[in-house]
């Protein structure tokens, strides 16, 4: 009886090993790319991929990648990224994946204006549609930062936004901006620039409770501020067309009120 048992095991062991093996057949599929860079499309989709075993491998000479998985679901993933990003773009002089540039303009809302320099020119339409929106009667523009990036590629930057009144002490805001991938479309009205993995977040300074210290011999105490910081960010996906100015999020900033508003805008440069 134990003899059997034995054996009964083993064989259970067996057909599971054998159920697992079914489970995790080998599949392979070819993709013939058209209008995208096979190399920095194949890096997109290796990026998303969820089984480790997973290969994605790019031939740019036939504009091909091969995608092979065990995962039914990593192969469809990657076809559905492909049939995403492989379309007509913007022609370039040199028919090379094109240089996307990224503009964000960091705003400051409130009641009177305390930052940075009035909103330029390009800015008073979107300035116009705010104030019907959010009712904030001041807009001033408290710097901007620019990006540019080759289509497919990860980009970031990062640096000091200002403060927000200059005349008392403060500490910088500081901002960092990053983006996963961008690619330029040709649309029905020019190109749509379209930005995967969007990430910004603001760093706002604010003064706790100082701390006192006491010279000798002398009357009143030095009182030095504690700077503490939060935070703010916006993280999307968005498509912009060339030329559009795009608000991509809104956030109040203090107890007076203000509002930090991001703008985004993109085009394609050769």
């Amino acid at each position: 009886m134990k003899k059997l048992m034995v054996r009964l095991l083993a064989l259970t062991l067996i057909l599971a090993g054998l159920v697992a093996a079914q489970e995790r057949k080998w599949q392979q599929k070819v993709f013939d790319i058209r209008n995208a860079d096979a190399q920095a499309l194949a890096r997109l989709v290796q990026g998303v991929m969820r089984d480790r075993d997973t290969r994605v491998i790019d031939n740019g000479a036939l504009k091909a990648i091969s995608v092979g998985s065990y995962e039914a679901n990593d192969l469809q993933a990657a076809e559905e990224l492909i049939k995403r990003f492989d379309v007509p773009r913007g022609e370039s002089p040199t028919g090379a994946p094109r240089n996307i540039e990224v503009v964000a303009y960091m705003v400051l809302a409130g009641k009177t204006g305390t930052v940075g320099d009035a909103v330029p020119a390009e800015l008073d339409g979107v300035v116009k549609q705010l104030k019907a929106v959010f009712g904030y009667s001041d807009y001033r523009l408290m710097d901007t930062a620019v990006l540019r990036v080759r289509e497919g590629q990860t980009s970031d930057s990062s640096g000091n936004a200002g403060m927000v009144d200059p005349n008392l002490p403060s500490a910088p805001w500081t901002y960092q901006m990053k983006l996963k991938a961008t690619t330029a479309q040709t649309g029905p009205k020019g190109n749509v620039l379209r930005i995967d993995g969007f990430r910004f977040g603001l760093r706002i300074p604010y003064v706790s409770a100082g701390t006192q210290s006491f010279q000798s011999g002398q009357g009143a105490p030095i009182v030095t501020p504690n700077w503490n910081y939060t935070e703010v960010g916006f993280s999307t996906d968005l498509d912009i067309r060339e030329g559009q100015k795009v608000v991509v999020g809104k956030s109040k900033v203090d107890r007076s009120g203000n509002a930090f508003i991001l703008v985004l805008t993109a085009k394609a440069v050769d």
